[in-house]
Order: structure tokens, then C-alpha cells, then sequence
């Protein structure tokens, strides 16, 4: 009587492992065309970008006067 139970809840376990889950409703209706949505606008992907190119060097010793502390 129990390996009846087992085999039939192992049964019942593989076929609901199988089965589809259902469409949620908002993916399953087609979407509203007269909805409003924002424009579509060119964007550069570079844009806002800071230029890290190299400099020349400058004076250390006045670099580290004015992040020291001040006298």
C-alpha cells in the first residue's frame, strides 16, 4: 500500500514538473497602441564623458603646498 502511494505521488511530482505554468494576463493581452510614450531622441553613448588624456607634468613641490595642510 505504500510503495501504491509513492509510486503515484512520484507520478503525480514528474508530471506536474512537466506542465506549463499559465501566461500572466498583462504578458497574454497585446499591448495598448493608443498608450503615450516618450519620444524616442538620439543620445550619444560618449556623451558626458571626461577626457582623461596625459598632461605634462607639473611642480610637485607646488602640488603638495596646496593639498598640505595650510601654515
Amino acid at each position: 500500500m505504500a510503495a501504491n502511494l509513492s509510486l503515484t505521488a512520484l507520478i503525480a511530482l514528474a508530471l506536474g514538473a512537466c506542465s506549463v505554468p499559465p501566461v500572466p494576463v498583462h504578458l497574454a493581452r497585446p499591448a495598448d497602441p493608443s498608450a503615450r510614450v516618450p519620444s524616442v531622441a538620439y543620445q550619444s553613448v560618449t556623451a558626458g564623458v571626461a577626457s582623461m588624456r596625459p598632461a605634462e607634468p607639473k611642480n610637485w613641490r607646488e602640488l603638495n603646498r596646496r593639498v598640505g595642510p595650510q601654515q
